[in-house]
């Protein structure tokens, strides 16, 4: 799959501590290295991302590290990861 991050997040926040732990939470995984292909950093965030192709414009967090993080082109990540919702009303404010 591919994501791109959403510039200009880095203010919100949400009760869940973190945006890796909201990540954790709510996918019910974990992650040790950053999921972006032959990248070994372990310094993961819960980014701020958008799906690159297709209509779909809602926000969602992901585990990527400090890095992708800043990145502003397209990354190829794996669809093992779950996508999940960075819109608290759907989440952790349900």
């Amino acid at each position: 799959m591919k994501i791109k991050n959403i510039n200009g997040t880095s203010d919100t926040t949400c009760s869940c501590g973190s945006w890796l732990k909201h990540w954790e939470k709510f996918s019910k995984q974990t992650v040790t290295y950053c999921p972006v292909s032959t990248c070994y950093n372990k310094d993961i965030v819960g980014a701020h991302v958008q799906k690159a192709t297709g209509y779909d414009n809602k926000w969602y967090i992901y585990p990527l590290c400090n890095a992708h993080n800043q990145s502003t082109s397209e990354l190829e990540v794996p669809d093992s990861y779950t996508l999940v919702p960075a819109n608290k009303k759907e989440t952790c404010e349900k």
